[in-house]
């Protein structure tokens, strides 16, 4: 009997290093770019916060998005904007401005805003330029 209960407690030791290794295992591979922390807000009431990363891809076209549009403009300004108004914050903003400018104006630079169905008023746009393997995002939390 205590020879079976230890086979037991073992087999479930195993199975469980098994799940985490294999969780932690996919977790890497999904990770498709890393992102650098260049900008952060002082967090708000609530915990708002405005911040921008760069961001360098690991993975060509793994993230897919929208060749820059009128729609972009209209879902940039408001981060821009904001952007703007943190400008004596933000280290190396003109450079950082003028780099995104750069992106937008680049033919294959692609974007991507989401919105956070779980997490309201969390808004999140990537601009991206895989033949430049470069980045940003500006993530905002209202």
């Amino acid at each position: 009997m205590k020879n079976k209960k230890l086979k037991i407690l073992i087999l479930v030791i195993l199975g469980f290093v098994a799940v985490f290794s294999i969780s932690k295992i996919n977790s890497q591979k999904n990770k498709s770019y890393q992102a650098k922390g260049i900008y952060k807000s002082q967090r708000a009431f609530g915990d708002d916060y405005f911040d921008i990363y760069e961001i360098i891809i690991n993975d060509k076209n793994i993230i897919k998005g929208k060749p820059i549009d009128n729609d972009y403009y209209k879902k940039s300004k408001g981060l821009k904007q904001i952007m703007k108004a943190n400008k004596e914050e933000i280290d190396d903003y003109d450079v950082i401005l003028n780099s995104i400018e750069l992106l937008e104006k680049n033919p294959n630079t692609i974007y991507k805003y989401q919105e956070d169905i779980d997490k309201e008023g969390h808004k999140s746009l990537f601009i991206i330029n895989y033949d430049l393997n470069k980045g940003y995002i500006l993530d905002l939390q209202i």
